[in-house]
């Protein structure tokens, strides 16, 4: 009998501790849960989360031309970067409602900037009223003007500018020749947009039904092929590597966490001057940060673009100082902390030097996520059925609009 007793004993501890488990993985508040209450909840988690994979699984790009190592996501993401391209979903009115996250590092753009702003604010005035008649020809049909830019279907591709962005907001605009490649869709549950759209100029025998709203869920792609491009989203901030610098700038010693980052071994690049990977831009505010360094002994340096071994700009910050000889009380070598920062900082630094106002990257991220940047799948638009959208979209042929190709940056004096 008492070791029957001591077993259950020892049964119901396992089982309490189990259930202690179980209670720090659910979300809220869980002391005052009961162990029936608990077990409720893992099984109701257990439940949707099958749901929730059965859908993916039916969502699932079944082409051989995927390769099934990859989840949709992935691939999507592999898709975008190697047709130096982005995902963009805009309102028949034109009212942005989604853009990824790979529009930053090819136009200048952060995310939360373009987001629930119209599409036509980013497009030189010549070309408002070409871009808003194909964006309404959907509900349009009977125009045979708007037919000439429908492909088979709901499809359409057109070519037009889009402005560039830029850490001064004062500089001349500049332009970007692209390619839309998308078509229409009917979707629910779509955000609404404050910004003035002309979803008024439509006639009201066009529109859709108010539980739904028709969208125009496209690629964009540049019309000339950018071969240096900008790493703006850093996905695990604080980075940082450190390096050792002669007095004339040049490499004598690099640690075991740079080549992750700007993907240079060390042997690579001890010898050569840092000046050789720093951005043109950028070293006129480098060489007087360097300059006070000489003067002070130790600094920080301004944030600045280094060329990584696979041809991209990342944005560093660097902390330096200068050390001694023992004896004699020359200087030696520079010691520098480089720290990795994204695109949003740089710029928030950079219009405050300017004496701009400038939300704060926290500020940023949190209203990236609060205005849909990362939608819900279900709710507005998955990105593994945008992805096989534009793949097939992409292997029939096209019609495009009556637009010319210009240079790749066009001022907004010319932009046609």
């Amino acid at each position: 009998r008492a070791s029957r007793n001591k077993s259950e004993k020892k049964r119901r501890d396992q089982f309490n501790v189990l259930i202690k488990e179980l209670s720090s993985m659910l979300p809220g508040n869980t002391r005052k849960m009961d162990k029936t209450t608990v077990l409720e909840k893992v099984i109701g988690f257990l439940q949707k989360h099958n749901e929730v994979s059965a859908q993916t699984e039916i969502s699932e790009i079944q082409q051989d031309w995927k390769p099934s190592f990859l989840s949709n996501e992935e691939f999507t993401q592999l898709m975008l970067e190697a047709l130096d391209g982005f995902i963009i979903a805009v309102t028949t009115g034109g009212s942005i409602i989604y853009v990824s996250d790979s529009i930053t590092p090819l136009l200048g753009h952060l995310p939360c900037d373009v987001l629930d702003q119209n599409l036509l604010n980013f497009l030189p005035e010549q070309e408002h009223s070409e871009i808003y008649k194909m964006l309404s020809s959907c509900m349009l049909m009977t125009d045979s003007a708007s037919s000439d830019y429908l492909k088979t279907d709901n499809e359409l591709e057109f070519y037009c500018h889009l402005l560039r962005g830029s850490l001064n907001p004062k500089e001349f605009p500049t332009y970007e020749y692209i390619k839309f490649v998308g078509n229409f869709r009917s979707y629910s549950n779509v955000p609404n947009s404050t910004c003035n759209g002309f979803d008024e100029a439509v006639p009201r025998a066009y529109r859709t039904s108010p539980g739904k709203q028709v969208c125009f869920v496209a690629t964009v792609r540049l019309a000339t092929p950018q071969f240096l491009k900008e790493m703006c989203i850093v996905e695990e901030p604080l980075e940082e590597f450190t390096s050792r610098h002669s007095l004339e700038w040049k490499f004598l010693f690099l640690d075991h966490r740079a080549p992750p980052i700007i993907g240079y071994l060390p042997f690579e690049v001890l010898g050569t001057s840092g000046y050789d990977y720093y951005h043109i831009d950028d070293l006129e505010l480098l060489a007087r940060c360097h300059e006070h360094l000489m003067q002070f002994g130790k600094g920080k340096s301004c944030c600045y673009r280094f060329l990584t071994k696979g041809q991209q700009w990342i944005w560093l910050q660097t902390h330096y100082y200068i050390t001694y000889h023992q004896w004699n009380s020359k200087p030696e070598f520079i010691v520098c902390t480089h720290m990795v920062v994204s695109y949003a900082d740089v710029r928030v630094e950079r219009r405050q030097e300017m004496g701009l106002e400038e939300v704060s990257s926290e500020v940023v991220s949190s209203a990236l996520k609060d205005s849909g940047a990362s939608l819900d799948p279900e709710q507005h638009f998955n990105a593994l059925d945008i992805g096989a959208s534009i793949l097939s979209a992409s292997r029939t042929p096209s019609v495009s609009s009556r637009s010319s190709p210009k240079s790749s940056h066009t001022p907004k004096s010319d932009p046609a």
